[in-house]
């Protein structure tokens, strides 16, 4: 199995049944499935601000002044469903479980199981056509913990990338080289799906949340350029994602990401992102015409030998307005650690992740969202380290 290059598979986030994993037969119905065990500890300085979304968590989803965690964590269970009607039509399902009070809750309704994807694809166009609800075509880091090189996601990921969305899209394979991908769906952030922005992601007043969306769709793309053969399969994608988030149809958010995951060599995984997230004309509470975030990830994964690679990564952002996070704030983040291999399918990973937090005087956007931090200038650190077992079949 090479990781890596299903890593960089996941990210061109084709149509096809994912190769990650070895699928079982039955009836003409594929099932396939990961699940992520988890445990850690992690310290919050005394100058933290407790999570507003988007905050530090090597696992947990919050922070607290001079808090120290350590606690076992079941991330996930997920089982996958593919079942084809011909040569056209295939339907997918992903259905996730989890337990609420052992910290996996699926959702941010407390529920223990959500429906991650569910829809159907036909062959049309010269491509194919999807509906129902699918992981974002956006992004580095994906939705399944497994599947990623580090055990905690990103800063961009838990601050602002969708991750599942609910509509429907049309893929095309140009070449081996050139893909495209188009879609509308009704909003960017539907705010159910734990360790992305369903936790975070912008949740000011009249945006950010199912019931205060436009009823007008919201829209993205992908273009994907892919090349190198098989142990150096590498791929850039540049995504735009936007529509009227904030409950009305006259002001538009705007996303745009360009991610890349290149194999330079056959044991060197080069991955990163850039991105840059837009809301015009925020509520008039906020006294600002635009909100602004922008940030970039860099991740190296070295594969020492068949069973054993080591993994480091950095991430900074800054959200100039707090209309993302609540805060007028800039993260930098700090990740280094090993993967070993237990057999085709098991792997172990441990990792230390290091977050400093630079905060300025509130004002604006997070002087109506967090009166209680209105500190002037502050710095805060968080700091921890997790192992996580995670299995594919």
């Amino acid at each position: 199995m090479k990781r890596l290059t299903l890593a960089v598979s996941l990210l061109a986030l084709s149509l096809s049944v994912p190769a990650h994993a070895e699928n079982s037969v039955a009836g003409g119905i594929e099932f396939s499935g990961n699940t992520s065990i988890l445990t850690g500890w992690q310290y919050d300085d005394g100058s933290a601000i407790p999570a507003l979304g988007g905050e530090f968590a090597l696992i947990r989803g919050f922070r607290a002044p001079s808090r120290d965690t350590f606690n076992f964590y079941l991330d996930q269970f997920e089982l996958d469903i593919d079942k084809s009607f011909g040569e056209k039509v295939r339907l997918r399902a992903d259905l996730d479980f989890g337990r609420f009070l052992s910290g996996s809750g699926r959702s941010t309704e407390g529920a223990n199981f959500v429906v991650e994807q569910a829809y159907l694809t036909v062959g049309v166009l010269g491509g194919e056509f999807a509906i129902g609800r699918f992981n974002a075509p956006v992004g580095y880091y994906v939705v399944d913990r497994a599947f990623n090189p580090t055990i905690s996601y990103s800063t961009i990921y838990q601050d602002l990338t969708p991750t599942n969305i609910t509509g429907a899209k049309l893929y095309w394979a140009f070449s081996d080289s050139i893909d495209f991908q188009a879609y509308i769906m009704n909003n960017m952030f539907d705010c159910l799906q734990l360790g992305g922005p369903c936790l975070t992601g912008p949740r000011v007043p009249g945006g950010g949340a199912p019931n205060a969306d436009s009823a007008i769709p919201s829209w993205g793309m992908r273009l994907g350029y892919n090349f190198g053969e098989d142990d150096t399969a590498s791929t850039i994608g540049l995504s735009y994602m936007g529509g009227p988030e904030q409950g009305t149809n006259d002001h538009l958010d705007h996303l745009i990401d360009l991610d890349f995951a290149i194999k330079v060599t056959e044991n060197l995984l080069v991955a990163g992102e850039g991105i840059y997230y837009q809301r015009n004309n925020l509520p008039v509470f906020f006294g600002l015409p635009n909100g602004k975030y922008m940030g970039g990830l860099i991740v190296l994964d070295w594969q020492a030998s068949e069973i054993w690679d080591l993994f480091f990564s950095y991430g900074y952002v800054h959200d100039f307005q707090g209309v993302v996070t609540g805060l007028d704030q800039q993260k930098q983040n700090f990740v280094v650690g090993f993967g070993y291999q237990i057999t085709d399918g098991a792997k172990f990973k441990m990792e230390y992740r290091a977050d400093l937090f630079q905060y300025a005087s509130t004002q604006g956007a997070q002087a109506f969202l967090a009166p209680a931090a209105a500190i002037g200038d502050t710095t805060s650190w968080s700091h921890g380290v997790a192992g996580e077992f995670a299995y594919t079949f």
